[in-house]
């Protein structure tokens, strides 16, 4: 499985979504986010992509 990006979690666990990421998921400000976990495996997802 290709790595897209690497990213740091910063202060109050945030961390920030690549651009790469971004661009594949059609991501914009307002959009909701989904995170799954999955056969030992997290799973992030534009909600209703």
């Amino acid at each position: 499985m290709p790595v897209l990006a690497v990213t740091k979690v910063g202060r109050y666990y945030r961390t920030t979504i690549p651009r790469e990421v971004r661009k594949l998921l059609n991501i914009s400000e307002n959009d909701e986010i989904e995170w799954v976990f999955e056969d030992n495996k997290v799973i992030i997802r534009k909600k209703g992509g």
